[in-house]
């Protein structure tokens, strides 16, 4: 496109002025057609470099997902943010340039080409390995598992014992307060059978009741009555009052509060040695008020009669409200699990004295907490289990599931047993589980599905069931099925079951359980982790980089070596892209850039290493032919500018001036390194950067697209110009923007170290 100078007013008296002036502006625009009629004769050229620009990072995108599940990683999951490793990878380039400079000056073009050759093998192989792989290899669908039998009992399931039995209760409402009553049961695993039942009136209390497994019975209570039942055959071992009995007449007008205790929330009978003169059993109920007090009953079970022995405070779980779990957890301690926290209470005889001059009024000791968790801050527990933990044999871990999602774990540990006012337990540092899940937590349970003798952790949530094993917590089942708060997780055999509880008259306070049960198939349930390998899918992979290699060698024409370069590319672009975060390929693009202009206009060697690789035709360079009948097997031309005089010999301190060819439009080069940066940039944005990493990785490959249409502005004019500080300049400019129009902050934030 010719451009009209525009009009001067042209003065006698500054006529030769405006004459330079005017000749000054035809030469720019001159230049500026001249510029602009060299682009466009060279648009083949650069259209079709750009397209492999393009499809090599496409190529990349398009591996990607197979690299991530074969964890191929070359410095693993933390080296990704170590900077140490991109160092590295700078001296390894500067190793390699001037490995092949020096073997270029020895002469040894044949150890240059079949040294390469060999690396080039290795980094085809991985583009067509996992090609073929994920072109040939069906992805493994795994069947869905679902609950093919449900049983609903109309019975309310109140405490899951240690030997997988349950207690249920069943709530019967009577014409008056005096006709209520309930019936206890305890049932098998899978409630196919009932091992004992009572019926058992209620009155003066309520028709449902809380139980608390011990070592010795369980212990129930329905506020007014404290029953405890023998373990296998049910029997009623013993029956307290929660109030004054003494002289109670049997009627609703006579009850009187028992002001040692205050009515009873939950209780636990323990039995001690046996009296050595009277040979009667010793033993004492623990017993949980409205008011967050501990108290102990000395018992005497050949009569039943109790009296107070001592009274301490514990935390406030409000427990007359809701409670998750009870029971009793070793021969000294207690476990009390609410909405509003955890605790785990070790079980004294003698509370202590108040250590001052006046006792204030309604003083009374503290309980010994051997562990403490708080959850009153708004968002409640709804699920708590104590499981064996996957790394340490004999260890325990308290799991607690919040209503937002979140899962914590805590080492149980014994030596804090007596340690007054510690109340805490070591996080399990290990347990990465976090905020990985959706709410509420539903269940936490363990259980052997795998038959190797190792429990697995298993997790209800607003998403279904999440089976996680071994140490690594990996998700090798997810089960898609409803979990509804409160559920029971169990296994019998390969029959996965689930108890939940179900409203009937929440007013009341009556309710039902459903039983679900279904069969786990452990050829088609499992998740898929990884790359699912395939001989047949390798061998194609390898004879295709083979019959390349020979095609290389044997006739390494244009489209050969591109063929090559691109799939190489590809390949180096998606190991390097998944292998470290955005910022550290900044970094390591910012410092390559620099290189690369020093060694293109000052030291100069990378246009002789350009030369080297032309001459041997290996795909370190990408080819865009300008005009149809190129061969590169003709290409022996120099890119380097060269000191010439008229009679073309190089006189001594000429400046090197561009040695003209005979057809100056035969072909464009562009070195692999060129794509591979900005091509890393992409794939390690859509890798790293979870929400709209695809977004930000387009940013910055129309980021240096645009760098490479402005770099092929300057290579119009005729002279090499090193390609990396505006390719890459242009990729980080994208992937910026892009970042912070996406993403915001978050996509630069990825704890760099060194």
């Amino acid at each position: 496109m010719i451009r009209k100078p525009p009009s001067l007013s042209v003065q006698s008296m500054g006529e030769s002025t405006s004459v330079d002036h005017v000749k000054r502006v035809e030469r720019e625009l001159a230049k500026e057609d001249s510029l602009l009629s060299n682009m466009l004769e060279q648009a083949p050229g650069m259209i079709g470099m750009a397209f492999m620009f393009v499809i090599t990072i496409c190529l990349g995108l398009w591996l990607q997902p197979w690299f991530n599940a074969a964890g191929l990683q070359a410095f693993g999951e933390s080296g990704a943010t170590q900077a140490r490793w991109i160092m590295l990878e700078l001296v390894a380039i500067f190793a390699f340039t001037f490995l092949i400079l020096w073997l270029a000056k020895k002469h040894l073009q044949k150890v240059i080409k079949y040294g390469l050759l060999s690396v080039l093998f290795l980094a085809l192989c991985y583009t067509t390995v996992p090609g073929s792989h994920i072109l040939l290899v069906p992805e493994v669908e795994t069947e869905a598992f679902v609950f093919t039998d449900s049983e609903l009992f109309e019975e309310d399931v109140i405490s899951f014992n240690s030997d997988g039995s349950m207690i249920t209760q069943v709530v019967q409402l009577g014409q008056t307060i005096e006709e209520h009553s309930f019936v206890i049961s305890k049932r098998s695993a899978n409630a196919s059978s009932v091992e004992w039942q009572h019926e058992i009136d209620a009155f003066p209390g309520q028709p449902s009741i809380s139980l608390m497994e011990g070592e010795y019975a369980y212990t129930a209570t329905n506020g007014m009555w404290v029953w405890s039942f023998e373990k296998d055959s049910g029997e009623i071992l013993s029956k307290y009052a929660c109030f004054d009995s003494e002289d109670w007449n049997g009627t609703m007008e006579d009850i009187r509060e028992d002001q040692n205790i205050r009515g009873c929330i939950t209780a636990l009978e323990v039995v001690e040695e046996p009296d050595g003169d009277t040979g009667t059993a010793k033993g004492a109920l623990y017993i949980t008020n409205a008011a967050s007090e501990l108290i102990r009953m000395n018992t005497f079970h050949d009569v039943n009669l109790t009296s107070l022995q001592a009274k301490w405070s514990f935390p406030q779980l409000q427990l007359n409200e809701e409670i998750l779990q009870i029971k009793q957890l070793d021969t000294d301690s207690m476990l009390l699990v609410s909405p509003v926290g955890a605790t785990i209470i070790h079980l004294e005889e003698t509370a202590g004295t108040f250590d001052g001059p006046i006792i204030p009024n309604g003083w009374i000791d503290e309980s010994t907490t051997e562990w403490l968790y708080d959850s009153s801050e708004g968002n409640p527990i709804t699920a708590f289990n104590i499981v064996p933990s996957p790394w340490d044999d004999g260890d325990q871990l308290a799991i607690v599931g919040r209503d937002n999602g979140l899962l914590e774990a805590f080492i149980v540990d014994d030596d804090t047993t007596g340690s007054k006012g510690d109340g805490e337990f070591e996080v399990e540092d290990r347990f990465l589980a976090g905020d990985a899940f959706k709410g509420p937590i539903s269940a936490i349970d363990s259980f052997d599905i795998s038959g190797d003798d190792e429990n697995e952790l298993w997790i209800g949530d607003a998403d279904g069931i999440h089976g996680l094993f071994y140490s690594s917590l990996i998700e090798y089942t997810t089960f898609d099925v409803e979990v509804p708060e409160g559920s029971k997780l169990s296994l019998d055999g390969e029959t996965v079951q689930i108890i939940s509880k179900v409203v009937v008259d929440e007013l009341d306070g009556i309710y039902s359980m459903n039983v679900s049960t279904g069969d786990f198939d452990s050829d088609n349930m499992y998740n898929t982790y990884g790359i699912q390998l395939s001989d047949d899918a390798t061998l194609v992979g390898l004879v295709i980089a083979v019959v390349l290699m020979v095609l290389l060698i044997v006739h390494p024409e244009w489209y050969v070596v591109n063929t090559v370069g691109v799939l190489v590319g590809g390949g180096v672009i998606v190991m390097l892209g998944v292998t470290f975060v955005p910022t550290l390929i900044v970094i390591f693009m910012i410092l390559a850039a620099i290189y690369d202009a020093w060694a293109v206009y000052r030291s100069k060697h990378m246009l002789d290493l350009a030369d080297t690789m032309i001459g041997l035709n290996l795909p370190i360079l990408l080819v865009a032919p300008q005009e149809s009948g190129y061969s590169m097997l003709d290409e022996k031309d120099s890119i380097r500018p060269v000191a010439t005089s008229q009679d073309g010999n190089a006189p001594e301190g000429a400046q090197p001036v561009m040695k003209k060819r005979k057809k100056p439009k035969e072909a464009m080069f562009m070195g692999l390194g060129d794509v591979i940066f900005p091509g890393m940039l992409v794939i390690s944005c859509v890798d790293s950067i979870p929400t709209d990493g695809l977004a930000v990785g387009i940013s910055a490959l129309i980021g240096g697209l645009v760098g490479y249409f402005v770099l092929m502005g300057y290579v119009a004019s005729g002279r090499p110009q090193a390609g990396l500080p505006l390719l890459n300049g242009g990729a980080i400019l994208g992937y910026i923007v892009g970042g912070l129009i996406f993403v915001g902050s978050a996509a630069f934030s990825f704890g760099i170290t060194l």
